[in-house]
């Protein structure tokens, strides 16, 4: 068995045995490289589009654990179906600490007395259409899925009526959710 010499050499330079050790590494490589470069991934791949797709504002509120309370007064309301379907709907979602805020005992009143009320309250937290945080910063009035309008604000902060806007721009199939620190008020003649 013959090895290579390097020229002005008498110890071989590229032995057999490092050949063959080469040559094991480049099909280790070469296999990996075919399978990351498999055209046929529908087996092992999530489906992203379905997966997108699903995630309506609904779906996304029942994934967060700050949203529960909000997604028990959406369900008994029944605008959870409304925030579920196609939209587009902006949805400004007040987290439990907002509700949390709320006199003792007016959420039990709410969801077992006063639905109606509480229908119209939290349809005062949606805007048909996609709302941007720069359609926002851009806008002056938007007008409610409940048919009032709430004023927008930009200060040093971005509000929407007496609310701070503290997380913007959470996408989702059916529009977006801008996430505020408390609950928004009825319209002044319910108050």
């Amino acid at each position: 068995v013959s090895t290579f010499m390097r020229p002005g050499s008498s110890s071989p330079w590229f032995s057999w045995t490092r050949w063959a050790v080469l040559v094991a590494v480049l099909t280790v490589l070469l296999i990996g490289c075919g399978e990351s470069g498999s055209t046929d991934t529908t087996a092992d791949a999530p489906d992203l589009t379905v997966t997108a797709d699903s995630m309506t504002i609904d779906r996304v509120l029942r994934t967060d654990d700050r949203f529960s309370t909000l997604v028990a007064t959406l369900d008994s309301t029944g605008l959870d179906s409304t925030l579920a379907g196609d939209g587009p709907y902006t949805l400004f979602a007040p987290p439990n600490s907002a509700f949390d805020r709320l006199p003792e005992g007016t959420m039990g009143v709410l969801l077992t007395e006063r639905t109606d009320r509480l229908r119209a309250i939290l349809s005062r937290h949606v805007v048909a259409g996609d709302v941007t945080g720069d359609d926002l910063a851009d806008a002056s009035v938007l007008t409610t899925l409940r048919g009032d309008t709430l004023r927008v604000r930009r200060d040093s902060v971005l509000s929407v009526g007496p609310a701070t806007i503290l997380d913007r721009d959470v996408p989702v199939a059916n529009g977006r959710i801008h996430v505020l620190d408390r609950l928004l008020p009825p319209p002044p003649a319910e108050q």
